[in-house]
């Protein structure tokens, strides 16, 4: 559970993150931020498919 407690709300924090990030690149049109935003993205999807690997693993 301590886990938990600490990821989801870092997790929530990164995607804020991404969206602002996201949301600038589009508006001034920087592709250098929209890259970060996309990155981003992709490390917290990968790691949400791991922590979903090891909750729904029986031991």
């Amino acid at each position: 559970m301590c886990l938990t407690a600490f990821l989801i709300p870092a997790g929530l924090a990164l995607f804020i993150l991404a969206a602002v990030l996201l949301v600038q690149g589009i508006r001034h049109n920087h592709r250098g931020k929209m890259f970060s935003s996309v990155g981003i993205l992709a490390i917290l999807a990968a790691g949400c498919a791991v922590m979903m690997e090891f909750i729904t693993r029986p031991l």
